[in-house]
């Protein structure tokens, strides 16, 4: 290694290596080329999950224990949580964001539209990495192939199994 930041740079690339298909690994390091072309000073890279939005695209109340009491305050939100994404990307070009799943489910414009309203917001948010969460099949899997695929990031997932038809796995043949 040349110096620390290719150890880090690395280091975050083996960590995903490991729970990533190699596309989603190709992306991940080329965000990172990417982002190493813009601004390069610290070497820090920031990974952030978010999971179980589930379609709330403004803040609403959230119920939080605080100082041994039930505390009800505002939180979350697609609208909230992309202006803090995009702050953090200007203040560290090598940021690579995951969300981990039930981004389809949890609200009225997602019940109306089954969803589809909310892949432009994703896809507008420019997450890296997408896995499902175990809402996605809500409206079934034909659909919910068709939502995923509408997101332009990968998407990974290790814990489906898509038959062709002829019992074998999809992208597999039989050998």
């Amino acid at each position: 290694m040349k110096n620390r930041r290719d150890f880090l740079k690395k280091g975050v690339l083996g960590g995903l290596a490991s729970a990533l298909p190699v596309s989603g690994l190709v992306a991940a390091e080329q965000k990172l080329k990417t982002a190493s072309n813009k601004k390069d000073e610290n070497g820090t890279i920031t990974l952030l999950q978010s999971t179980d939005v589930h379609c709330q695209i403004h803040p609403h109340d959230e119920l939080f224990w605080e100082n041994e009491q039930l505390v009800f305050r505002k939180a979350g939100g697609y609208a909230h949580m992309a202006s803090l994404i995009n702050k953090i990307r200007e203040e560290n070009p090598n940021t690579i964001t995951i969300d981990t799943g039930d981004m389809f489910q949890g609200s009225e414009l997602s019940d109306k539209t089954q969803g589809d309203a909310l892949v432009p917001i994703l896809n507008e948010i420019d997450y890296d990495i997408y896995t499902p969460g175990n809402w996605e099949v809500i409206y079934y899997k034909q659909k919910m192939q068709k939502l995923l695929g509408g997101l332009n990031a990968p998407k990974v997932c290790a814990n489906m199994f898509h038959d062709r038809g002829d019992g074998s796995p999809y992208g597999l043949t039989n050998q």
